[in-house]
């Protein structure tokens, strides 16, 4: 597992006293010191701080006396509590005698070695003190969890060049774990399932709190959307797609934590309503669900622009709109011709003859005018005036409307 942050070794020492079985042996033969490495927050010589699903390494350095070589060396740490070795578990060792064969699995929640080999700086055939180093993951949030080092039960042997002793008991001083809990966040701008107009202005405002013990790392609040973008606190969400759509709040901490909060909603499309036509050729409608923009709408007969118009839009979410015929509108409608005719029309009247009723066809001559309309096409054009986002904007169009 990929590690975030930089790495900072915080070192807690576990010291093993051991007692020797010969007066030969005089001070404590072994120094076991458990040290972590990984994105932590704190300084602390005494814990290691870490958080939910971060990867840490641990690396336990065996020292012996100066003069003493020590064979047969085992223990078992019991990781804390919500610690197990990570999938990969990254267990080598230096300078801990040959051969050296990994026994620790993925998923462990202790770390057990034996059959080591450390030899005292002052003995022969020193060349470093022996360590081993793990990775491991925090499954929790706890904290102040203790871990358990122990020795092999069997102990191991001493030998300070001239004596050879068995050491089997030990006084521990056990490495704590102290595991951040999870960042605050919090949301401002949008309503989760909320649905908006088309264009209107919604901005998104977020916030993180670290836990105790924590803090936010640098640029580690920000938000992206399912278009792509990357949002920073008081910027527009995307309104100009129509549809559902997603924003997710992400915040990263100093200790390696990563975690996000998605909020959906969705838009609502822009409306042409109560379009209608004047006498003078104009075309009225209303557009519903705007914020402050601008509109420019035209009505086309094929390709001649019979009226335009633009206009800016208030803040609501409707405005009436009223687009004029333009000079080659008028002269488009001025060649609407009205014809006037003479028809027959037939029509029935109702006789009554002798106390009896019958119903006669009859005709008669009308005078009648026709108009010759056209059929147009009406195009809206809606710009949010806080646009925030690149990408084409949706005509709204609507046909068949005629024009006397």
């Amino acid at each position: 597992m990929a590690r975030a942050g930089a790495l900072i070794a915080v070192v807690a020492t576990v010291v093993a006293v051991i007692p020797a079985t010969a007066s030969a042996v005089t001070t404590p033969p072994l120094t076991i010191t458990a040290s972590t490495s990984g994105p932590l927050a704190t300084g602390s010589t005494t814990n290691f701080l870490g958080n939910v699903g971060v990867t840490y390494g641990i690396t336990y350095t065996l020292k012996a006396s100066s003069a003493d070589t020590l064979t047969g060396v085992g223990f078992t740490d019991a990781l804390p509590a919500g610690a197990q070795l990570d999938d990969e578990v990254g267990e080598t060792a230096k300078n801990c005698g040959t051969p050296f064969v990994p026994a620790n699995l993925a998923g462990a929640t202790s770390v057990t070695e034996s059959g080591l080999t450390v030899i005292g700086s002052a003995a022969p055939g020193y060349v470093g003190s022996c360590t081993i180093t793990l990775e491991f993951v925090d499954n929790g949030p706890q904290t102040a969890a203790a871990d358990a080092l122990t020795l092999a039960s069997a102990g191991y042997s001493v030998n300070n060049g001239t004596t050879t002793t068995t050491a089997t008991t030990a006084t521990l001083v056990d490495l704590s774990l102290t595991v951040a809990g999870l960042p605050a966040l919090s949301e401002t701008g949008v309503t989760n399932d909320a649905t908006y107009g088309y264009g209107q202005s919604v901005l998104l405002g977020f916030s993180a709190t670290p836990a105790a013990n924590d803090s936010i790392a640098a640029n580690g609040v920000y938000a992206t959307d399912d278009q792509g973008n990357t949002l920073a606190t008081g910027q527009a969400v995307n309104t100009d797609v129509p549809g559902s759509h997603q924003v997710q709040v992400w915040v990263q901490t100093v200790d390696g934590y990563l975690g996000s909060q998605t909020y959906s909603y969705n838009v609502d499309s822009p409306k042409l309503t109560s379009v209608k036509t004047t006498k003078a050729g104009d075309v009225d409608f209303d557009v519903e669900y705007l914020a402050a923009g601008s509109l420019a709408a035209d009505v086309v007969d094929g390709k001649t622009v019979i009226a335009k118009v633009t206009k800016k839009v208030s803040v609501g979410k409707s405005t009436a709109v009223t687009v004029a015929p333009t000079a080659a509108g008028k002269k488009a409608l001025s060649k609407l011709t009205t014809v006037t005719k003479k028809v027959k029309e037939k029509y029935k009247v109702k006789v009554k003859v002798k106390g009896k009723t019958t119903v006669e066809t009859k005709t008669k001559t009308v005078t009648k005018t026709t108009v010759k309309a056209i059929k147009v096409t009406l195009s809206v054009l809606y710009t949010a005036s806080d646009w925030s986002y690149i990408g084409t904007q949706p005509t709204i169009t609507k046909t068949g409307i005629t024009l006397k």
